[in-house]
């Protein structure tokens, strides 16, 4: 038997925290979704250089064009400050486009300090690179900053990249500096290049010795290993049986026989009904969509039917007007406003629910 009461508001408590999980991907994991294109910045004339017949990588039957996946990700991460996606440092961030340098600088101080904007030398893309995407369904809301080792073997130099927590990327072998995924003491250089983590985009933007570092050329290609971000959303609801609550049953093994006390129906147990939308069920109802008997309330035994309607006794047999009989509790289930089951929680094993005594129940589930 179930029963219902509400929820107080200061009976719920959800609370978030992020968990991680790690992913490692290498060159040949196309078929998941993750793979690395090489970016072409063509002419300035004839559409860049594109044509239905360009330079083009092909994925799982996607085809990603160079000269076009260039420019998109010059327009999204590097041209312009003031549309630009992902973290932007305002002092040695700001892109390398003599406009978007000029524009902002002229104009731009950093807070109150009245600190002139240096000329960057992060978030520069030059008219070559490599765009390594990870699938959102494997970095969930982003890619936690500070995870991210992308590890080139491919020729005979071995690259291991890892990010500073700030959307750049340094290879730890290169300087001392570097290895503590901080630039030089002077800026000078470029770094390797740059990750995104709320689109799960990585870019190699050096053009020197870098320029093989994810084309997958050789017999060993390259990894990529990160940590997913996902929220939780803990949910803690405090359900309360107070004292003589919830005692009454309606089991039918303690009534006193199932005589003439109490009668339902009477229903029909077969004819012909129509459903409305000009379907229609002629015969037997038993065990149809059409078949309307209570079943939930009086049970399924085919011995119970009366066509001329249901009878059960409703007087309790002795063993439940005992004063020290009490109803079990076995599960309890959530409901939103409009009556519909959302979650239940099983106890292992029966509660009794005692008269004299209240019971506090805490259902608690996770959900993303």
């Amino acid at each position: 038997m179930s029963f219902r009461k509400n929820i107080e508001p200061s009976d719920v408590l959800i609370s978030s925290f992020q968990v991680h999980k790690t992913f490692t991907f290498t060159d040949t994991d196309s078929g998941s979704g993750f793979f690395a294109v090489p970016l072409v910045k063509g002419s300035d004339s004839n559409l860049y250089d594109f044509s239905a017949t360009a330079d083009s990588s092909t994925f799982s039957g996607s085809t990603y064009y160079h000269v076009s996946t260039y420019h998109e990700i010059n327009n999204l991460y590097y041209k312009d400050i003031n549309t630009m996606r992902g973290y932007i440092d305002y002092i040695r961030g700001v892109p390398t486009s003599s406009n978007g340098v000029i524009n902002y600088t002229s104009n731009k101080v950093l807070d109150d300090t009245k600190l002139e904007l240096k000329r960057p030398f992060t978030r520069q893309l030059k008219d070559t690179g490599t765009l390594i995407s990870v699938p959102q369904k494997f970095y969930g809301e982003y890619i936690q900053p500070g995870s991210v080792t992308v590890t080139d073997d491919s020729t005979s130099s071995t690259f291991v990249l890892k990010d500073d927590s700030r959307g750049n990327l340094y290879d730890v072998a290169y300087s001392s500096s570097y290895a503590s995924r901080v630039p030089d003491s002077n800026y000078s250089g470029s770094l390797v290049g740059n990750i995104f983590y709320n689109d799960g985009i990585i870019v190699i933007t050096e053009t020197g010795s870098y320029s093989s570092v994810a084309t997958s050329n050789g017999t060993d290609g390259f990894n990529l290993k990160f940590n997913s971000s996902q929220t939780i959303y803990e949910r803690e609801y405090v359900c309360v049986v107070d004292e003589n609550e919830f005692q009454h049953t309606t089991n039918k093994s303690l009534k006193v026989g199932r005589g003439s006390s109490f009668t339902m129906g009477p229903f029909q147990n077969s004819g012909t009904v129509a459903d409305g939308k000009g379907a229609s069920h002629t015969g037997s109802l038993r065990g149809t969509r059409f078949d309307g008997f209570p079943y939930n309330l009086v049970g399924y035994s085919t011995g119970s039917i009366n066509l001329n309607g249901y009878e059960i006794e409703t007087e309790l047999i002795d063993v439940a007007t005992n004063p020290d009989f009490a109803t079990y509790i076995t599960e309890i289930g959530l409901y939103n406003d409009n009556n519909e089951l959302l979650a239940i929680g099983k106890l292992a094993k029966p509660i009794k629910n005692d008269k004299e005594l209240a019971l506090t129940f805490v259902v608690r589930f996770d959900t993303n």
